[in-house]
């Protein structure tokens, strides 16, 4: 079973992923973004440029949240994973170190 789960950057939504639990014991969800047309335009070169030399405070600055219709904006506190290679099609991204009582909400079979 998997959750839609909606990307921010701030107010601007930057696609949904249908999320699967990736790492039940670490609290890691993950899947494919289907990103916004925002995340084309505004943001896809910082996360490209961010994989090559990290840029820890100005993707602090972005204000990255993951949001769920089933617990609202979603306790990450092991942060947002974004991973977008030049080159391929597919945009992965993790949300990791949520709560056992969030997961239970989220993947109440898992």
């Amino acid at each position: 079973m998997s959750v839609e789960v909606q990307l921010f950057a701030g107010l601007t939504s930057l696609g949904t992923i249908d999320a699967n639990v990736i790492d039940a014991s670490m609290g890691v969800i993950g899947g494919m973004l289907k990103p916004t047309t925002a995340y084309y335009s505004a943001y896809q070169t910082f996360f490209r440029a961010h994989l090559e030399k990290a840029d820890w405070k100005a993707l602090e600055l972005l204000g990255l949240k993951a949001t769920s219709v089933l617990t609202g904006q979603l306790m990450a506190v092991g942060g947002i994973i974004i991973t977008d290679l030049k080159g391929l099609d597919e945009i992965e991204v993790n949300v990791c170190g949520i709560g056992w009582q969030e997961m239970a909400q989220l993947f109440p079979d898992s």
